[in-house]
């Protein structure tokens, strides 16, 4: 009788624990991923070589834009494994900064406008607050994810910074994808016109105002060597003036 109890004891205790474990299995399994199709289709229809026509965003999508940042405000980005979580920031970061060129388009304007205000005024919503572009950057996405690639991503609505995708980022190629804008950001002649007969490694500013995500002024000509295919160790570092001008397609 008494082996029988423990055996019984020993069989619940082994269910016990293999239903934990299922469960364990269930939850990794059960992060949700994040529908960004709206916003892939509008920027497919708006995005054309490197530039954006923010004149079709005001006169055509900004209701569906307006539809998918509601949509993205309510998302829970604690149920979001890390993929998912930086596709969804960068999309919300992007989608919000296109809505409010929209919102403010007139001949002439610049993201630079009003001391770069678009910028620090409370736009975004995500995780049941309303935070500035600028705070969702630096005080969501970089400590977050310590990625430097995420400065060719967030685009700021100027000429000199990286062009926009003509799609929504999506988490199950994002680090293929975030590569490929490296690439293409430090070997573009425009943003970055590296100088090989005096050495010298003009460079985007985004590298001197985020030297610290590149390793620090010192290791900048090592990251961009990396991603160009390069050795730029013992080049001289200049820094191109940045384009404030809006990249708007005319």
């Amino acid at each position: 009788m008494t082996r029988i109890m423990i055996s019984n004891r020993l069989l619940f205790s082994a269910l016990l624990c293999a239903s934990v474990s299922l469960g364990h299995i269930s939850i990794a399994r059960a992060a949700e991923t994040v529908d960004h199709s709206a916003f892939d289709a509008i920027l497919k229809a708006i995005v054309k070589d490197q530039r954006v026509d923010y004149n079709a965003v005001k006169t055509k999508y900004l209701p569906p834009l307006v539809r998918y940042l509601d949509a993205m405000a309510l998302v829970d980005t604690a149920k979001l494994d890390k993929n998912e979580q930086l596709a969804f920031y960068i999309n919300v970061y992007n989608a919000t900064m296109i809505r409010n060129i929209a919102d403010r388009l007139k001949p002439g304007y610049s993201p630079s406008e009003k001391d770069y205000g678009i910028f620090k005024e409370q736009l975004v919503r995500t995780d049941g607050k309303v935070i500035s572009l600028n705070s969702l950057e630096n005080e969501v996405i970089r400590p977050t994810f310590k990625d430097p690639r995420i400065h060719v991503a967030l685009v700021c609505g100027a000429r000199s910074c990286p062009p926009l995708l003509p799609r929504a980022y999506k988490a199950d190629d994002l680090n293929a994808t975030l590569d490929q804008n490296m690439k293409n950001f430090v070997t573009d002649s425009f943003r970055n016109p590296i100088d090989e007969k005096s050495r010298t490694l003009k460079l985007s500013h985004i590298f001197d105002w985020y030297a610290d995500d590149f390793g620090g002024k010192q290791g900048v000509p090592a990251f961009v060597g990396k991603y160009a295919g390069k050795n730029y160790a013992g080049w001289k570092v200049d820094f191109v003036d940045y384009s404030w001008d809006l990249n708007i397609k005319q």
